[in-house]
């Protein structure tokens, strides 16, 4: 399996939704090599999100593996979902 490190950015827009970042390296081969990454990087993580979100906080981090990550991503950009 592939593991990816996806961030949720502080703050919610007016219609509802939320930032996320997905780190598309390093790819990560099981659950605890990503969270042993999260943990030994984590400053770097937050720098490359405040970086890119313009000072905004990082609120949460998950490790997601990436069938689940391709489920997340149907599901936010509406495809996938039946009425």
């Amino acid at each position: 399996m592939k593991w990816f490190i996806l961030v949720v950015i502080m703050g919610i827009h007016s219609d509802g939704t939320q930032d996320t970042y997905v780190f598309t390296k390093p790819v990560l081969p099981t659950l605890e090599d990503c969270q042993k990454y999260v943990y030994e990087n984590s400053s770097v993580i937050r720098n490359d999100i405040l970086i890119e979100f313009e000072g905004r906080p990082i609120e949460k981090v998950f490790c997601i593996e990436e069938k689940k990550l391709e489920q997340f991503f149907k599901i936010t950009t509406g495809n996938g979902i039946s009425a």
